[in-house]
């Protein structure tokens, strides 16, 4: 026996990791992925339930689920299984849970592009997931991961329309019960924005990638080998260029080679590496960037030469230049990273060549023969400045990467503590030097650089290269081969420590010949000198400019290192200035050096220094102490340095600073000095202030906190700013100074209260007093300065009231908290009303986000102020935006997790503002921003209140109505809310936060209600309660029924079922009404009843007892002045029945709601001893109401719209049993609109009929329930009926029932005319009518065609289950079309082969059966008819429409061949109402079946063809242009049968041993009949083959020749062996002449009353009156096989027979031929085609006609063809025997359009089935002849039949084979 046991913590939770799928009972199937929560295991089997369906439990393998560690957390008695793992990882693995099954609907819904995108991103996370748990990442790569992920969660969220995740600043999961609503409903609006700007697809790509490209940048490059031969070494100089301006842009980075084609640092080697910083957004605009790398060989003079010992050692030269264009990589267009390599080709130098000329050659250059010599790189962009990227890529950047600054500060100057540059970057350009007399060629000029002081000192170790190389003393240049005029295009760095005396500074610049001979070398010195200052006369620096240096001879003798030079001049501007104010041109020359005026040197110098200057000014402030006393220069340098752009302030902020206190503090000269002072020192705030330099607010911090000395300063700042405040409404100068001062505000009060404490801790806090009241005043003048109206002050006070708050922090700390808080109250009061209030909406904010409204003795002062300014704004609907934003910020800081902490604000809050914020919600407009904050303001209040501030709150209103009032308004905006929710429908955590909210609230509400307006009673209160409850238990984001399962349970884990918490407080609310409940009654039907329909069990338990109540509280309800009781509960039934039916259309309810309203009622209702009866006569109303319903939402979702119109007619039946008229014409409706669409006109109208009947011809007021929203203007009955009538004459006409609507058009005539004497519209419908008249004699219309369909089995729905339908067919619709249609409905039903009743297990069978055949319509004749000459064209419409009864015929014994025993069995149907009628199909209510023995059935047949021969006279006798070829078909199938030998075949019944054996006096009475109609048939065959010669054409001729001859044959066979005496065989017998010389008249006649058939006194018939229409009568059999036949039913009690005997043959004849009648058979069509299952057989052979057929316009349509006439029997030659056909091709109209002929039939015995398995069935037409309804003879047994239509011309009769 296994052993369960309970499964302990560690192994609660699963995964399956493997497929379970066992059928065994209590087995759990699993998928791969599925999570399991594990309740019990034994050895080897868990036992649990799925996580995502708790209804799946069962036992799976313990082998096949992986087991996770997990924390259980109880959600009231349920475990919640969270496994442990990272927050990210898990919620990856429910994100990947949730999209996969989303994932496949997408591919089921074809929705290729989002199912791509999905797939993409799945398989994303899936590898994020798989990195985090490799536990691979570090912190930082992870933060970045996790960012990542988030953001492609939130998208494809937002794809796939979920709801919207929430997070915190570090990406986790925001949790709602810790966060303020403010937060999270700010968490919302922030992810919404993110979510919209990652899948805009407004902003194009290019904008968004220059959006998202970072200010400040650096390029990070990697040298990782250069391949090529050099032989010597060499270095490497790696720089940014600008091709488009021709200069370098950073400072070089150089890379030492070595000879052997490998790095001198063998170490490097792959793994150079430098970061070009300080690159900006200007940088990106340049044109054309490149990263060049010059390649300078140092070795002898020519390389050819390098192994010659004797060669010069160590010369630079040029070897050649390699360059990459990157300014797609720095414009964001292309992207890079640092694993990616890219090879640079290698060009080298000519001979001749300028290393600036190959530069720009290869630059320009499209292609390089480089022959694989080049350089490899990597590049990536780094973005931030240099500390952010060596925080963000330590992998890339370390502390000692190299660092290539930018030639110049970055454009956002970030302060870098310890950063001080001094750098001057000097770039050798190029010289000219003349040749020496004596010298021939030019010379090899090295340039040497090097820094030297004013005695000639040279600084050490202050030049280089750039980075990557250690300083130097001396710099040489590269040497160009027997060059006078190089071009170098060198540049190097010269960086000056800030410690070393700058005056007297200057870079030297020595030429020297450089000989290839190394003896030679040795002895040649400096020929010539250059020099220029780093420093000018003025103190300023050397200017960004290209300078030209003189040249100065050196005599190699004279030659010392004194610096004699410094007195000459350096520059050729020097020089010019210097000869135009000495005129006397003495020749210029010192020591040993002597201008060389024909030698030129040109460089370019370019400062970036944080010490150093060119600005004069700008240097006279910072030499202060200089000027001080020197009033006029020092308010010249304060004007002028207010005037400088910011980035030279900036280099010297600290420096200016302390100038500037120091002039304030020393100045005593001018007051006007201090104020100078004042506005620098408010010009540089402001300056730091900008945006572009507001990164050096920190320096500015630090210097204030650190550097700052000057404890005296204060006393100077205050009284120069409240000199200022003072003065601020005269309109002077001052102003703009003032403006600039309250911009500057909070740093000016920073170096006040910095000053102020460096003086308190010097002076052991003396003056704190005096210091107190100077601040005081200084503060309140600004108070003073808020009341001006004044236009000039108007943009001093907005400054004010922005920067005022800025200065809260600092004021604190040395003055009381309190009493500033009083001051800024009066601040805020003091601005004048309609003046600055955004400013001051502004300002208020500001001052909450300050630390002074955190202290809650500060807040008890700013609260109330605050919110009385927000309340008026508000009220007033101004500045509702800032309003709601000053609110929300207040609820934000307040809010803590633990109650009680606020109260004492929260108290002020309500009793000020909260209903202020309601009242703005009512108002405020859904669809502006601010709408969602409100309410969030809202329930921010509400969620922070208290219990005891709800009782508070209420308890404060003064009178009850104003209680009444509050209670009224905020129901109604609960209500609103919950309705039209304010928050998109995927903010999931913000609704539900909400709806939490609002529920809390209506607990209190509901006391407070119950409590205060029970008595009196408010009913209206009451009743906006139970609305507003209801309202937001059925809000959509509460039905969790509709969520995922993981959606669903994080709702009920955090929140509960919110629902049936707030059902059974309705539920209580319900019960404590008392007497009152009948107030609600019936108006709170319907709002229950939609709660109840809730799907919550619980929930549906407790709240159905209500309508119980209900029914109770209206039964026993005394009646107004009387002592008896109500005894019924109409209202509560009535309202309940209509809401029930919108309810569950839309969606609501299902089968376990049917059978718990059921139980619960009933079990009630049985208890109750008045109202039992009918309370459980309601009950089992409601229950079938609600299946019926049910069934209709079930099918109307179906697109099979032939079902929802059987569960409509269900439910009209239904409505129309308890007299609900209004429901009644609701679904009238409906079915109407239905059949319109399906182009059902007919039976459209015949829907409508339905409600013209309910109304009369009177002018009476139209009652609610018959009314209609698509007749509003139609207010009386007669008023709604008109136009009912009228358009249901319309769609009569659409559906060709013109007679239906003649009916109408008549009795809108009769009312016209004789009640509302209205002519106009008289005249109107009598057009009408006529027009409809014509149609019906003029216009053709296809006959239907009728069919039995049996619905066996459980698997249909139960409208159709086991039941039998007539179908009428559509337009030209046959039974293998509508066979088609009907499998098409019901795709997976099997077609029964056979009509043999179906037995018990088809019955029971939970599958779909189909019983299909065709039948025929019985036609009861209408009285008008009887005995009167009636068109043809007048009876086919009643031959197949308002018929009720429907008969088929199938062969009770098909194996025989014998005539005599050919048994017909002949089923007869009655349906529920006539057809055609509101559907196009009725039930079966009654089933008979009947025998029709062989000789009846050939009565029928000959009958049938008489009837067809008569009716074809008739025609042409009426209609002179009816063709002819009809009629000659019709002949020829009788007097020239082809198949089933005509009359022949029963030749027995004519023999009088037949009679004798049968030996009954009925079978004699039959052929005594059958010999009669074989007579008439002769008479009407002569006188039709009359009417054929007369009309026939030539071309006929021959073919009527034939028939006289085959029936003058007939004649003599009929005489010579049936014994029956034709009395003329010619063709002008008396009979005819007779008939010739009478009046027109129809011979009928003969099938009429005088014509009664015998076959129905004789027949066997075997009624069957069922119930249950769907089961059929067992036929009766002649033994053998039961096939189908059919024929016609007509009663037996109509029919009469004539008694034999009486009158000769002759005479009877004649006198049936006098007496013809026009009466029709019903039904005379052999139908079998329609009955059988398989296709026709088609005319293989073609025919050709003499003459081409008549056009469709010259057809008539009255003329029904003959179906005894086919080409096929003209074809016949051989055959002589008399036979009368039976059979007939099909020339329907579909066929005679087509080009092919008609199918011929096959050549065989009569068969009467209805269907063969080994015959093929023939198409066929039906066309009946009306008949007598009350005596109707018994028609032939018709086997082929054809309407309406014109058969092709005759063919020639070629010879067939017999």
């Amino acid at each position: 026996m296994t052993i369960w046991r309970m499964s302990d913590s560690r192994s609660k939770f699963g995964v399956a990791i493997c497929n379970f799928r066992d059928e065994t009972p209590h087995r759990l199937k699993l998928d791969i992925g599925d999570t399991v929560h594990i309740v019990q295991e034994s050895d080897d089997w868990y036992h649990g339930f799925l996580i995502r369906d708790r209804s799946e439990v069962g036992v799976f393998p313990k082998s096949f689920v992986h087991v996770k560690e997990a924390t259980i957390d109880m959600a009231g008695s349920n475990e919640m299984i969270t496994p442990v793992e990272p927050q990210i990882v898990h919620e990856l693995t429910t994100v990947l849970r949730e999209w996969h099954g989303i994932w496949k609907q997408l591919y089921v819904n074809k929705s290729r592009k989002d199912f791509d995108k999905i797939k993409d991103m799945m398989l994303e996370l899936i590898s994020w997931r798989r990195k985090i748990l490799s536990r691979k990442l570090t912190n930082d790569e992870l933060k970045v991961l996790q960012q990542e992920i988030t953001s492609r969660i939130d998208a494809g969220n937002d794809l796939l329309k979920l709801d919207m995740t929430v997070r915190d600043d570090q990406c986790n999961i925001l949790n709602p019960e810790s966060t303020s609503v403010i937060e999270v409903y700010r968490c919302h609006v922030n992810a919404a924005e993110r979510i919209r700007r990652q899948t805009s697809a407004v902003i194009s790509e290019e904008i968004s990638k220059q959006v998202s490209l970072p200010l400040t940048f650096n390029l990070f490059v990697m040298l990782r080998n250069f391949v090529c031969k050099i032989g010597e070494d060499a270095d490497i100089l790696m720089n940014l260029f600008d091709a488009k301006e021709g200069k370098f842009i950073s400072e070089n980075y150089l890379v030492k080679w070595s000879k052997e084609g490998v790095p001198k640092d063998i170490e490097m080697l792959n793994n150079f590496r430098v970061v070009f910083t300080d690159l900006g957004t200007k940088d990106r605009m340049r044109e054309k960037v490149c990263l060049v790398f010059q390649i300078i060989r140092i070795g002898v003079m020519d390389s050819k030469d390098a192994d010659n010992k004797k060669q010069t050692q160590g010369i630079r030269r040029p070897f050649g230049v390699a360059a990459m264009e990157i300014s797609d990589y720095i414009q964001g267009n292309k992207e890079c990273n640092e694993d990616q390599q890219y090879f640079i080709p290698f060009q080298q130098c000519g001979e001749k060549e300028f290393m600036e000329n190959v530069i720009k050659k290869v630059i320009t250059a499209k292609d390089i023969n480089h022959k694989g010599q080049g350089i490899w790189v990597s590049l990536k962009i780094l973005p931030g400045d240099l500390k952010q990227v060596q925080e963000d890529f330590p992998h890339i950047v370390g502390a000692n990467t190299p660092i290539a600054r930018k030639m110049g500060f970055p454009e956002v100057i970030m302060p870098v503590e310890g950063d001080v540059r001094n750098d001057i970057y000097v770039t050798l350009m190029h010289g000219e030097f003349t040749k020496g007399p004596a010298k021939t060629a030019d010379k090899n000029v090295e340039v040497t650089m090097i820094v030297c002081n004013r005695q000639g000192g040279v600084l050490q170790n202050v030049i280089s290269y750039g980075c990557g190389d250690s300083m130097m003393s001396e710099y040489k240049s590269m040497v160009y081969y027997h060059e006078d005029k190089p071009k170098w295009f060198e540049f190097v760095k010269v960086a000056i420590s800030t410690d070393e005396e700058f005056k007297g500074l200057h870079l030297k610049f020595l030429f020297k010949h450089r000989s290839s001979s190394e003896a030679k070398d040795k002895s040649e010195k400096p020929f010539a000198m250059s020099f220029v200052n780093l420093m000018n006369e003025n103190g300023t620096t050397l200017e960004d400019l290209s300078h030209e240096l003189l040249v100065y001879k050196i005599e190699s003798k004279k030659h010392d290192d004194s610096p004699a030079y410094l007195d000459l001049p350096s520059t050729r501007l020097d020089l010019d200035h210097r000869q135009a104010n000495d005129k006397s041109r003495q020749s210029i020359q010192a020591g040993c050096y002597t201008l060389s005026s024909r030698d030129s040197f040109h460089i370019t110098s370019f400062v970036c220094s944080t010490k150093l200057t060119h600005n004069v000014d700008l240097l006279g402030l910072l030499k202060w102490h200089e000027v001080l006393n020197d009033t006029e220069s020092l308010k010249r340098h304060l004007w002028h340095v207010m005037k400088e752009e910011g980035e030279e302030i900036v280099k010297f902020l600290q420096d200016l600073l302390d100038s500037l206190f120091n002039i304030l503090m020393q100045n005593t000269n001018s007051e006007s000095c201090d104020n100078l002072v004042f506005d620098a020192l408010v010009y540089i705030i402001a300056l730091i202030s900008d945006r572009k330099y507001s990164q050096f607010r920190p320096v500015l911090d630090a210097y204030i906190e650190s550097t700052f000395s000057f404890a005296m300063a204060y006393n100077k700042l205050m009284v120069i700013l409240k000199d200022y405040v003072d003065n601020a409404n005269e309109k002077t100068i001052r102003n703009d100074s003032l403006l600039r001062a309250m911009k500057s505000l909070e740093y000016i009060f920073k170096f006040i209260i910095r000053s102020r404490v460096l003086f308190a801790m010097i002076n052991e806090g003396r003056g704190k007093q005096q210091f107190e009241i100077t601040l005081k005043n200084l503060l309140q003048s600004i108070n003073t300065m808020m009341l001006y109206v004044t236009d000039h002050t108007l943009l001093i006070q907005g400054a004010a009231l922005k920067y005022m708050s800025a200065t809260i922090t600092d004021i604190m700390t040395v003055f009381d908290p309190v009493e500033l808080s009083h001051i800024l109250v009066q601040f805020i009061n003091n601005v004048p009303k309609d003046r600055l209030t955004r400013q001051k909406m502004k300002c208020i904010d500001d001052i909450i986000h300050t630390e002074l409204f955190k202290l809650p003795e500060c807040r008890l002062v700013l609260l109330a102020p605050i919110l009385e300014h927000t309340q008026l704004l508000m009220e007033n609907k101004e500045e509702m935006e800032d309003c709601v934003t000053v609110l929300s910020d207040i609820m934000h800081i307040l809010w803590t997790p633990s109650p009680g902490t606020h109260e004492a604000d929260i108290s002020v809050i309500e009793k000020v503002i909260l209903r202020t914020v309601i009242q703005s919600v009512i108002g405020m407009d859904r669809s502006s921003k601010q709408a969602g904050n409100c309410v969030a303001v809202m329930m921010s209040i509400l969620r922070q209140m208290s219990e005891n501030h709800y009782q508070g709150y209420i308890m404060s209103f003064p009178t009850t109505f104003d209680l009444l009032d509050f209670l009224m308004e905020i129901l109604m905006v609960f209500r609103d809310l919950v309705s039209r929710n304010v928050y998109p429908s995927n903010w999931l955590e913000m609704i539900m936060l909400q709806n939490s909210i609002i529920l809390r609230a209506l607990r209190f509400f509901a006391n407070t209600i119950h409590d205060k307006f029970s008595s009196p009673f408010e009913q209206q209160l009451w009743n906006n309660f139970f609305h507003c409850t209801i309202s937001f238990l059925i809000q959509d984001p509460l039905q969790l029924e509709n969520c995922l399962p993981s959606k669903r349970h994080k709702i009920i884990s955090r929140y509960k079922d919110m629902r049936r918490e707030t059902g059974f407080e309705i539920r209580a609310m319900w019960f404590k009404l008392g007497q009152n409940k009948m107030q609600f009654i019936p108006e709170m039907v319907g709002p229950i009843l939609e709660m109840t329909l809730i799907p919550e069990s619980e929930l549906r338990k407790a709240t159905i007892p209500i309508f119980f109540d209900m029914m109770q509280c209206e039964f026993t309800q005394p009646i107004p002045r009387s002592k008896s009781l109500q005894g019924n509960f109409n209202q509560v039934e009535n309202e309940m029945i209509t809401q029930l039916d919108a309810l569950v259309e839309g969606g609501r309810g299902d089968e376990q709601y049917m059978e718990l309203v059921y139980d619960i009622l009933k079990q009630l209702c049985s208890g109750h001893s008045t109202m039992r009866d009918k309370g459980l006569e309601f009950v089992e109303t409601i229950r079938k109401l609600l299946q019926r319903l049910l069934e209709y939402r079930l099918i109307i979702q179906d697109e099979i719209k032939e079902h929802r119109m059987s569960c409509i007619v269900n439910l009209l039946a239904f409505y129309h049993a308890i007299n609900r008229k209004e429901m009644y014409i609701r679904y009238l409706h409906k079915l109407c609109d239905l059949h319109l669409d399906c182009d059902n006109f007919t039976e459209a109208a015949y829907t409508l009929m339905l409600y013209a009947k309910l109304l009369q011809w009177s002018g009476e007021s139209l009652p609610p329930m018959l009314q209609n929203d698509k007749y509003q203007d139609s207010l009386t009955h007669r008023e709604l009926k008109e136009k009912l009538y009228y358009d249901i004459i319309n769609y009569f006409e659409q559906g060709k029932m013109w007679e239906k609507g003649i009916e109408l058009c008549k009795e809108l005539a009769r009312m016209y005319e004789e009640e509302l004497i209205d002519y106009p519209n008289l005249s109107l419908i009598l057009k009408k009518q006529a027009d409809l008249y014509d149609s019906v004699m003029k216009e053709m219309r296809p006959e239907p065609e009728y069919f039995r369909v049996g619905y066996y089995g459980l698997g249909f729905p139960s409208f159709l289950q086991n039941k039998m339908f007539i179908y009428r067919g559509k337009e030209y619709e046959r039974l293998a079309d509508f066979n088609a249609r009907m499998q098409n409905l019901f795709p997976n039903a099997d077609l029964m082969k056979t009509l043999d009743p179906p037995g018990e297990d088809i019955r029971e069978s939970p599958k779909q059966f189909l019983q299909i055949n065709a039948v025929s319509p019985v036609m009861e004749l209408k009285p008008r008819f009887v005995d009167k000459h009636i068109s043809e064209q007048i009876l086919k419409y009643y031959r197949v429409n308002e018929v009720e009864k429907f008969t088929y015929s199938r062969r009770s014994e098909e194996s025989s061949s014998d005539v005599t025993k050919m048994w017909l069995e002949r089923t007869n149907l009655i349906t529920e109402y006539p057809l055609p009628g509101i559907v196009g199909w009725y039930p079966v209510t009654s089933i008979e079946t009947v025998a029709v023995s062989p000789l009846e059935s050939a009565i029928e047949t000959i009958e049938s063809t008489n009837k067809k021969l008569s009716s074809a006279i008739e025609q042409h006798r009426h209609d002179s242009e009816q063709r002819v070829d009809p009629l000659g078909m019709l002949l020829n199938g009788v007097v020239d049968p082809a198949v089933n030998g005509g009359i022949s075949k029963y030749k027995v019944f004519y023999n009088e041993e037949y009679v004798l054996q049968s030996g009954g006096e009925k079978d004699r009475v039959l052929v005594e009949k059958l010999r009669e109609l074989t007579v008439q048939q002769i008479v009407l065959l002569r006188d039709a083959l009359y009417i054929h010669r007369r009309k026939a054409p030539e071309s006929l001729k021959p073919f009527h020749t034939h028939m006289e001859q085959r029936f003058a044959e007939m004649c003599s066979i009929i005489e010579r062996e049936y014994g029956i005496k034709v009395a003329d065989r010619g063709f002008h017998s008396a009979t005819l002449r007779r008939n010739q010389s009478l009046p027109i008249c129809n011979n009928n006649r003969l099938s009429g009353a005088s014509l009664g058939s015998p076959v129905a006194d004789k027949k066997r018939m075997l009624k069957q009156k069922r119930a249950n229409y769907a089961i059929p009568s067992t036929p009766i059999t002649k033994g053998g096989t039961t096939q189908r036949s059919q024929s016609v039913w007509v009663k037996a009690d109509k029919v009469s027979s004539p008694s034999p005997g009486k009158t000769s043959l002759q005479s009877r004849v004649g006198n049936m031929i006098k007496r013809a009648s026009q009466v029709a058979d019903q039904l005379t069509t052999d139908l079998s085609h329609r009955n059988s299952l398989e296709s026709p057989i088609e005319l293989n052979e073609q025919l050709t006609t003499r003459r081409p057929p008549r056009p469709e316009t010259e057809r008539r349509g009255s003329r029904p063809p003959s179906n005894q006439f086919r080409p096929d029997q003209l074809l016949s030659t051989s055959s002589l025997s008399l036979s009368s056909a039976n059979t007939l091709t099909d020339t329907s109209d579909t066929d005679m359009s087509s080009d092919d002929p008609p199918p011929l039939p096959d050549k065989q015995g009569a068969d009467y089935s209805n269907s063969s398995v080994d015959s093929t069935p023939v198409m066929r037409r039906t066309s009946v002849t009306p008949g007598s309804h009350k005596n109707k003879p018994v028609p032939p047994l018709p086997l082929d039949t054809d309407d309406d239509d014109i058969p092709p011309p005759v063919p020639e009769k070629p010879s067939l084979p017999h």
